[in-house]
């Protein structure tokens, strides 16, 4: 009897909830993937203005090599006003007097570039651009420079003018080795990286036009 009970009393506190089971449907609801043409791509169709874009990049274009001009040593090789101011200088870098500058370049009708903007005193100039406050380094950089090979430039025109060292303008890339000892006389490895990255020569450079004038003696670009 005890055991109909159970079985009885089971059957009903099952019932209810199979019947809700029963009751619970469910439904599968499967995603479609869209068709690609549905999404056009960003640029079929879509014009944009790059007219700023690609007057930017012309801008910035890196500009053309430096050609290999002819490099010469032998000062015979210089006009005779060139070989007498290079003399001269030789001589002043060598005496550490930077004051004995300014009796040369005071007889020019033009007075030397030293800087991008105006110099009233050029040997006070040159003083303060001097590690030492006293012009002795810039006169060893004078000395080392002049020393160097150079460059003539503008040949048989008003002009003509040579320029020392002829690292200015000669391709840095393409220097020989027995080139780049000759530049280290003159600049550090670190400087001449630098150089390499900015893709010119900036370091000091002097100019001398053909009739013994110092057009320049400046660094930078």
């Amino acid at each position: 009897m005890y055991f109909r009970l159970l079985i009885i009393g089971l059957l009903c506190t099952t019932a209810p909830a199979m019947a809700a089971t029963q009751a619970i449907k469910t439904e599968t609801i499967r995603i479609q993937r869209p068709k690609a043409e549905q999404f056009p791509l960003l640029d079929e169709g879509f014009n944009r203005d790059t007219s700023s874009e690609d007057a930017l990049d012309s801008e910035f274009a890196e500009e053309p090599p430096l050609p290999k001009l002819d490099v010469f040593y032998d000062d015979t090789e210089l006009p005779e006003a060139v070989r007498a101011t290079r003399a001269t200088l030789i001589k002043i870098a060598r005496s550490g007097n930077v004051a004995a500058l300014a009796p040369l370049f005071a007889k020019q009708e033009q007075p030397p570039e030293l800087s991008f903007t105006p110099v009233r005193d050029p040997v006070s100039f040159l003083k303060d651009s001097s590690g030492d406050g006293e012009g002795h380094e810039i006169l060893a950089i004078l000395l080392d420079i002049v020393t160097a090979g150079y460059l003539r430039l503008n040949e048989g025109t008003e002009e003509e003018t040579y320029i020392w060292p002829y690292f200015a303008r000669y391709p840095l890339h393409d220097l020989t080795p027995s080139q780049k000892v000759e530049m280290y006389q003159i600049v550090t490895a670190a400087d001449y990286f630098e150089m390499l990255d900015y893709g010119a020569w900036t370091f000091y450079r002097l100019g001398i036009s053909k009739d013994g004038d110092v057009r320049s003696f400046i660094a930078g670009d």
